[in-house]
């Protein structure tokens, strides 16, 4: 029996992105290693566990308008995705950073947040 190519980092992020715009908490749950971190860049640490970062996305899922994860640049590397991202809900915008995915074994291990 073949085994199914390994996904390359920027195509789980991308999955990570399409879950989170999809408002599918299950969705962001498959892409995430059970002990991700989420971490400001030189800075403490947001949060730290699957459960722990999908509650955080579903408590934004749970206001309304929905919000909406925007990626206007990409860059990648080894295990490592950077990309510049807007979240928005309707016209306002949340939140502008850069954030750094660490992708091991097809799943986000850690995101370090610019803001």
């Amino acid at each position: 029996m073949a085994r199914r190519p390994v996904d390359p980092p920027p195509v789980v992020v991308q999955r990570f992105v399409e879950a989170f715009n999809k408002h599918d908490g299950e969705g962001l749950h498959a892409v995430l290693a059970a002990n991700v971190i989420v971490a400001v860049f030189n800075g403490g640490t947001e949060s730290v566990g699957a459960p722990a970062l999908r509650a955080a996305c579903e408590s934004l899922f749970a206001e309304k308008p929905l919000p909406r994860l925007a990626v206007t640049g990409r860059l990648a590397h080894g295990d490592a995705v950077i990309q510049h991202e807007t979240i928005t809900r309707g016209l306002q915008m949340i939140e502008k950073r850069i954030a750094i995915y660490t992708v091991l074994h097809e799943q986000v291990s850690r995101v370090d947040l610019i803001r």
